[in-house]
């Protein structure tokens, strides 16, 4: 399983690593050269300071050096040498030479006036560097009138010991690379802090998910007053989805109510009326309408039956849709007919007002229908006897047809019942005793308009009059 913390650790750790790792390697190699540079800088400088010290005179080649001044030269364990030739000849060597009396320093063939840096094995078996010259040993202002110039020559070999220059290169590479991988450990430690800080907000999202009882109306997230910006929109939605689903369950638990509730009555009624007919099977009373009463008992379970799978069968996936152009205002008037053949005071009741003439649309017949059928059935049906049920075509400027159908109350109406009336087997309590109405046309309306994005809406202009309006797709 991938984890987010590990591979952010990784990405930003190994990116500054490399970047330090370059910059570390670089600044090594510039400080060992110039490290390196200063330390045959300073040989050269030793020995062109001692060749100063080499001068002709009368008597021939002089080398007027001192140990007092550079005592290095005589202490064997400094590891410092010089050996001087004058004309191919030994001519003066160091006092640390002295325990190799056997040893003689590199001597290599090279220009007049000339020099070269070698590495050497010195003669302590220690490493080191040389640096070799060949010159004319100089004459004293002094003498220049009386001793001619350039009558012999000198070579010049100083060697000193570099062991203590690479111990401390090694010394320097060693807190370098200390400095670098304690860099390193620092940045994933301060990272990894970062990390948890950033991912405790999550955490504790997480631990309040993992306790939360979606089944209890009153389990919810807590809301943070200080919320992180990349948190809060999770949060948000959660929120939202944890609402809309303790509302989903409620609507479920309520459903299972009222299904059980409308199934119960006639349920009842059979077993009573089967009970009085197994207690007095020769009462004329009871057996001479036995039969019918189950049979309309038994309908009744039908109709909800039937009306609860069309209510599930009014998915995308259930119902093939079948579109096809129609006239409207043809299409409605079949309904009617149609109604007619059950309440023989439809085509009374029911005032069609088309506001627009000879409109054809594409539309799903079988989903028109229904939908159609049911609010007018319903208008019908919690209306007063006899009053008008009006029913109106029209267009506004979204350019929608809209089918607005309007009709008288039998009784009030709050607006909470308002908002409940989409919602399957909700019945306003009076409604309860009826045999033919459920609370499922209206729902099932709802889920058609969904299916077919018609928009659906109710509403009331006044207290005695409730209008629903349904808006069909753009012409």
């Amino acid at each position: 399983m991938k984890s987010i913390k590990k591979d952010i650790v990784r990405a930003i750790t190994i990116i500054p690593a490399i970047i330090l790792f370059s910059i570390f390697i670089a600044i090594d190699i510039v400080l060992d050269d110039w490290v390196k540079d200063k330390f045959d800088e300073s040989l050269t400088t030793k020995s062109n300071y001692l060749k100063t010290l080499v001068e002709v005179n009368k008597n021939g080649v002089e080398f007027d050096f001192s140990d007092e001044f550079m005592p290095e030269f005589s202490n064997p364990k400094k590891s410092q040498y010089f050996q001087l030739w004058v004309d191919e000849k030994p001519f003066e060597r160091s006092r640390s030479l002295r325990a190799f009396p056997e040893e003689q320093l590199v001597k290599q063939a090279l220009p007049i006036n000339s020099s070269k840096m070698i590495d050497v094995e010195l003669p302590d078996g220690r490493s080191g560097r040389a640096i070799m010259s060949y010159f004319h040993p100089q004459v004293p202002k002094r003498l220049r009138n009386t001793v001619a110039p350039f009558q012999h020559t000198a070579f010049f070999t100083v060697t000193v010991s570099d062991e203590d220059f690479s111990q401390a290169l090694l010394v320097l590479d060693i807190v370098f690379w200390l400095l670098f991988f304690t860099l390193i450990i620092g940045i994933r430690y301060l990272v990894i802090a970062q990390i948890d800080k950033g991912l405790k907000p999550l955490i504790l999202l997480n631990d309040e998910i993992a306790h939360l009882k979606i089944d209890k109306a009153t389990s919810s997230l807590s809301k943070v007053p200080n919320e992180h910006i990349e948190i809060a929109p999770i949060r948000a939605e959660l929120l939202r989805f944890i609402e809309f689903s303790q509302q989903t369950l409620r609507e479920e638990q309520r459903l299972s109510a009222d299904i059980a509730h409308e199934l119960k009555t006639p349920i009842a009624e059979i077993i009573s009326l089967s009970e009085l007919h197994i207690q007095y099977p020769d009462d004329h009373r009871i057996s001479d309408t036995y039969s019918q009463d189950m049979l309309s008992i038994a309908q009744r379970m039908k109709h909800i039956v039937n009306n609860l799978m069309m209510l599930n069968q009014s998915d995308e996936y259930l119902l093939k849709q079948q579109n096809e152009d129609v006239h409207l205002m043809e299409q409605i008037n079949d309904i009617l007919t149609t109604i007619q053949s059950t309440n023989i005071d439809a085509l009374k009741r029911v005032e069609v007002t088309n506001l627009l003439a000879k409109t054809s649309l594409n539309l799903d017949v079988i989903s028109f229908n229904i939908i159609i059928s049911n609010l007018i059935n319903n208008a019908l049906f919690y209306s007063p006897a006899q009053s008008t049920v009006d029913l109106t075509i029209t267009k506004q400027d979204d350019r929608k047809i809209y089918i607005i159908i309007q009709n008288k109350l039998t009784q009030p109406i709050s607006a909470e019942q308002l908002q409940q009336l989409f919602k399957p087997l909700y019945q306003i309590d009076s409604a309860r005793t009826e045999t033919q109405h459920y609370g499922l046309g209206l729902a099932i309306v709802n889920k058609l308009c969904l299916l077919n994005n018609y928009s659906i809406e109710v509403s009331q202009p006044d207290q005695e009059t409730i209008q629903f309006t349904l808006g069909l797709n753009k012409i």
